[in-house]
């Protein structure tokens, strides 16, 4: 093995940049039937330990039928993440669409190009040193190009069940298992009521 074409591991102190395709992370977390809330700051939290973290960033949609529970839930939830000044939430939309048949259906749009553009930017303004990406999706593959010819580095942070995307694995400097183990240490807790 030629070790002169291994890339160098990734300095700790850094700056560090997460970007979290929500949509991907909540598809991967209900694929591999996590039955538990991540709480997000902590996530933060145990990713970044050794360097200085600047931000996490969530990409996702708001949900399209308004009047569901899970709309509901999911408008409580992006409240949580706007009080949060550790992370910025980047909202998509949901495009109506109908199949064949004439039944309606939504495709999201813009939290790809929305993260993809966001990352790039980050790096031509100098925002940070590292990007860690928690995704599975290789369209990001050419935005992660993009911004190692700015000189910055990139950890991939495979979704669970995605640990075999092998053209990410390729292009990051560094790869980090968000195995259920480790995401079991990122539970979010429930406030105890006062007595």
């Amino acid at each position: 093995m030629n070790d002169a074409a291994a890339p160098a591991p990734v300095q700790r102190a850094h700056r560090l940049e997460i970007f979290v395709d929500g949509s991907n992370w909540n598809l991967a977390l209900i694929r591999e039937s996590f039955h538990f809330q991540v709480d997000l700051n902590l996530l933060a939290t145990r990713l970044s330990r050794g360097f200085h973290f600047v931000k996490l960033r969530y990409y996702t949609s708001p949900l399209p039928n308004q009047t569901s529970p899970a709309y509901r839930r999911q408008q409580q939830f992006f409240d949580e993440l706007r009080r949060s000044r550790r992370i910025d939430l980047v909202l998509g939309r949901h495009e109506p669409r109908r199949d064949e048949e004439g039944n309606r259906y939504f495709v999201e749009k813009e939290t790809d190009v929305n993260l993809a553009v966001d990352m790039v930017l980050g790096a031509c303004e100098d925002r940070f040193d590292v990007a860690m990406l928690v995704a599975g999706d290789t369209d990001y593959v050419r935005a992660i190009h993009a911004l190692k010819a700015r000189g910055k580095r990139l950890v991939w942070c495979p979704l669970p069940g995605q640990r075999h995307t092998n053209l990410l694995s390729q292009v990051c400097d560094e790869q980090k298992e968000l195995d259920e183990r480790f995401l079991r240490t990122c539970i979010k807790r429930r406030p105890v009521p006062p007595r």
